[in-house]
């Protein structure tokens, strides 16, 4: 393997100890092949199909698709058709590689109460309370990275400087806006809230794709934790079934379908339920020898 002043990369072939093809890899496409001779190093496999899967596809899940499709036992590779045992082999390596924990994405509500400075600060530090303290552990022990939804700037980084604000999520209902954006459910913009939750709706996206996008894609679990009035304007306008990610991508709601509110409580079982959960992740494990580790 070699390069060229363009960036390009020269994978050379050889059969029987002689020069048989070289296939050239484009400076976009180089890093999908050196996953993929990764991923196959001891798939027994071509050596030119890294090369030329890289170059039919866009990234793993798309090889993944591939080769677990063959037409008439055949895959067909930039013009290279590869048969159903190698395809097999590509395929049981891909699917090892890919068996592995989904990121967690956490997403909570903002809160009422606020430091009261109007210098703008981090966001996780300008929200307070109680409620807020076990919402801000909570996204710090258990999820992969952590985001938070506030009816004024929508969805934030926790580092995110803001100012004081008394944006409540009532005060965007009903308010017209001249917007010619669609919702992800299909309904024209007419009003503040339904901006606010297509900005909500784009930032998630923009989210999940950088977290578990590019070419080696991740199985995303994305867990929102929001109050009834918050989760019920986004969930109306499709805001949660309109996300897509190339991996697998699961959404769920804790605080609607984890906690019986059946004998009633609201905020208080929420926040018991998250303290149960922070408890849970933090507690030592036990190694194989019997001795107590922390994870």
């Amino acid at each position: 393997m070699s390069s060229d002043g363009a960036g390009h990369v020269r994978v050379e072939i050889h059969k029987f100890g002689r020069l048989d093809e070289v296939i050239e890899i484009p400076p976009e496409k180089i890093g999908l092949y050196g996953l993929l001779r990764h991923v196959l190093a001891d798939a027994r496999v071509p050596k030119s199909m890294p090369a030329r899967l890289a170059l039919t596809c866009d990234d793993l899940v798309g090889v993944q698709e591939l080769v677990g499709s063959p037409d008439r036992g055949l895959i067909d590779t930039d013009g290279c058709a590869y048969g159903l045992g190698y395809a097999l082999e590509a395929k049981r390596a891909i699917q090892a590689y890919r068996d592995r924990p989904p990121v967690t994405l956490v997403a909570v509500g903002c809160s009422k109460r606020k430091y009261p400075s109007d210098d703008p600060i981090p966001a996780a530090d300008r929200y307070q309370g109680g409620y807020w303290t076990n919402k801000r552990e909570y996204y710090e022990t258990i999820g992969d990275d952590g985001r938070i939804i506030s009816a004024k700037h929508g969805v934030l980084k926790p580092s995110d400087p803001i100012g004081y604000y008394e944006t409540h999520i009532e005060d965007l209902d009903d308010v017209p806006v001249d917007h010619n954006g669609r919702l992800p459910s299909g309904d024209d913009v007419t009003t503040l809230v339904d901006l606010w939750a297509l900005d909500v709706h784009t930032s998630l996206a923009t989210w999940i794709d950088d977290v578990a996008g590019g070419v080696d894609p991740h199985d995303v679990e994305l867990q929102v934790l929001l109050g009834k009035q918050y989760h019920e304007r986004l969930r109306d306008r499709d805001v949660f079934d309109g996300l897509r990610t190339r991996g697998d991508l699961t959404v769920s709601f804790p605080f609607r379908d984890a906690i019986d509110y059946s004998d009633g409580g609201g905020i208080g079982k929420q926040r018991g339920w998250m303290a149960s959960e922070i408890e849970a992740a933090s507690a030592p494990v036990a190694t194989d020898g019997g001795d107590q580790c922390a994870e």
